[in-house]
């Protein structure tokens, strides 16, 4: 679905996913879900924020988040949405301990992960095509595994100094634990919101007919109930979003 800003993809994006949330908790009492940690999601936690939501319901996960880095910094993602949208809503939260064992937290989040069934993920799509920080040809279709320790892809990387995160590449961290495809994919609904003409190259290969291991975000097409919210510039061809940037 195509919007006629950045803000509207993301405020359509935060409708579509209260919506998500009010219907499961309707329906069986509490509703689970996934979080991203992204400029792209900013609009729609906004939106979130003042939503018609039952949050006492709701149990929040994050889909990655770095090895290593303090957990109250403002890089770290489950600091991230908490200042956007855990400390404001009576949320039950289960954050990513980047300070613990790599190991060791990976199978602990996968644990929590598969108590129940996941309704909603609200994702992005990286510059690289990544899902999360499932990187290009490092992530499996059939993965059994919930929760990965992975290396981080240089542009994936660029990218958090590019969106002012970071100052420099060097700051970046290395590695991060991220929910693997099938898991992520496991959620009843998915939602997903990208925008910028730095995004339209990576949209146009998720869309490309067949999942492909160059593009993580293709396997979205294997998804029943998978909506995309773009803006314009993010639903532009690669070569007039090139243009369009200049």
């Amino acid at each position: 679905m195509v919007a006629d800003s950045v803000a509207e993809a993301g405020h359509m994006a935060g409708r579509h996913a209260a919506r998500v949330l009010r219907d499961a908790v309707a329906a069986r009492g509490t509703a689970r879900v996934l979080f991203a940690s992204a400029p792209s999601q900013e609009q729609l936690l906004e939106e979130l924020r003042t939503a018609d939501v039952p949050w006492a319901q709701v149990e929040a996960f994050h889909v990655d988040e770095y090895i290593g880095i303090d957990p109250q910094a403002p890089q770290a993602f489950g600091r991230w949405l908490a200042t956007r949208l855990f400390d404001h809503v009576p949320v039950d939260a289960r954050l990513i301990d980047p300070s613990a064992d790599p190991s060791a937290e990976a199978a602990r989040y996968a644990d929590l992960l598969r108590v129940g069934p996941l309704d909603l993920a609200c994702l992005g799509i990286g510059v690289n095509g990544h899902l999360a920080f499932n990187e290009p040809y490092h992530w499996l279709v059939d993965d059994t595994v919930a929760v990965r320790e992975i290396v981080l892809d240089e542009l994936s990387r660029q990218q958090q100094v590019d969106d002012d995160c970071f100052a420099s590449l060097d700051e970046v961290p290395t590695s991060a634990l991220t929910v693997t495809v099938p898991q992520l994919l496991s959620a009843a609904t998915v939602v997903v919101t990208a925008t910028g003409a730095h995004k339209a190259a990576a949209i146009a290969g998720a869309l490309d007919p067949g999942v492909k291991a160059s593009v993580p975000a293709s396997a979205l097409q294997m998804h029943d109930d998978a909506t995309l919210y773009l803006d314009p510039a993010a639903a532009s061809t690669p070569a007039t979003a090139e243009a369009g940037s200049r």
